[in-house]
């Protein structure tokens, strides 16, 4: 599966403190480190929808099993163009 950039940062900040499944963070975490951009929201949901994030209330994002998976064997393809 491809994503865009911005969608392999927010699986590469669930990497960086070698987070498990399970591991949640806000989505005000997100933007600080990030940025407020639409694009954000955009990715967010771009992962939610392949399955490697789920959201269990509006303000929160939970990495899956699959999402673990992903970062730990490399697989963020980015999107071309």
């Amino acid at each position: 599966m491809s994503f865009s950039v911005i969608a392999c940062e927010i699986l590469d900040l669930f990497r960086q403190p070698h987070r498990r499944p399970g591991a949640r963070m806000t989505i005000a975490e997100i933007d600080e480190r990030l940025g407020t951009d639409p694009a954000v929201a955009v990715a967010i949901r771009e992962l939610i929808d392949a399955g490697y994030l789920v959201a269990p209330d509006a303000s929160t994002v939970e990495l899956t099993a699959k999402g673990f998976d992903a970062f730990q064997g490399g697989n963020c393809r980015l999107l071309a163009g």
